[in-house]
């Protein structure tokens, strides 16, 4: 069974003429005859109904037909792919980045070297205005967004920890309570940031708010005031992992608490965008192994 020999039938069962599909083939009307008849003996069926002057496709014939009609399809959509893949991506990748910045700024140096002629403009400020997030291609986040201009994607499932100095009259328990954190200095991000609020909701269950000693607007400077022994903090297990030395211990809080990050992309965005994803999530996968 040939290309060629599927193309002259697939003419010749939409137009059911013959001379038509020779003409258009620039063959004899001869070859087409013989081509498709010697598809219906690999067939083993017939594929039209024949007079001495017309052809008419039948039941078998019109069966063919469409799962001719369905394959080219699929292979019109191959090419398509391989053309893209085959290309070199280019443009523009609008990013907001409220959570994992560590994790997305690792795939964003991996993504750059693989496709060099990407540029991307980051925001990370927790305080963009929501009606002004249609602007960016991906929003990293975990807290909710409604809108319809963007689809959903879960990205990261971490459990919030309590990281102390290694020194710490802490650090030699493996749970802890919160009421254990009556006396303790935290250090924190700023108000409106995420692990901020995480703190903030994690003490409405106590009767005491939390002693904040230091506070910062840079996920780095908390981790390096901890490794100081300057106070202690929340700890994201997975975003904040590769930070983890051995000045640090990490508790776990007694009834637990996590944080679901989600990717939020745009309708709008190229296909490079999805590219973009798909690094971030095999990212995923090896950081969690």
């Amino acid at each position: 069974m040939e290309i060629l020999q599927l193309k002259y039938f697939q003419h010749a069962a939409k137009s059911e003429n013959i001379s038509h599909t020779a003409h258009l083939f620039m063959v004899p009307p001869s070859s087409v005859s013989a081509s498709i008849k010697k598809l219906e003996k690999e067939l083993d069926v017939r594929l039209f109904d024949r007079t001495s002057n017309s052809l008419k496709l039948n039941e078998n014939g019109r069966i063919f037909l469409r799962a001719i009609d369905a394959a080219e399809k699929e292979i019109k959509k191959a090419k398509i792919k391989m053309l893209d893949l085959s290309s070199v991506p280019a443009g523009e990748i609008r990013l907001l980045i409220l959570t994992n910045r560590g994790q997305v700024t690792e795939s964003i140096a991996e993504f750059k070297m693989n496709y060099p002629h990407v540029m991307f403009s980051i925001t990370h400020e927790d305080y963009i205005d929501y009606e002004n997030y249609g602007k960016f291609d991906i929003v990293i986040t975990d807290r909710e967004i409604d809108s319809d201009l963007f689809t959903i994607r879960n990205f990261i499932r971490e459990e919030i920890l309590l990281a102390v100095h290694k020194n710490s009259a802490l650090s030699e328990k493996k749970t802890i309570d919160l009421n254990d954190l009556k006396s303790e200095k935290f250090i924190s991000m700023q108000k409106g940031s995420s692990i901020r609020d995480y703190l903030e909701k994690m003490f409405k269950k106590t009767n005491f708010e939390p002693d904040i000693a230091i506070e910062c607007d840079d996920p780095y400077f908390v981790r390096k005031y901890l490794k100081m022994g300057l106070g202690v903090a929340l700890f994201p297990s997975v975003s904040w992992k590769e930070q983890l030395d051995e000045n640090i211990k990490l508790i776990r809080i007694n009834d637990g608490m996590y944080r679901n990050s989600h990717l939020y992309i745009n309708k709008t965005s190229s296909s490079i965008c999805e590219m973009f994803v798909n690094t971030l999530e095999l990212r995923l996968i090896d950081l969690i192994k």
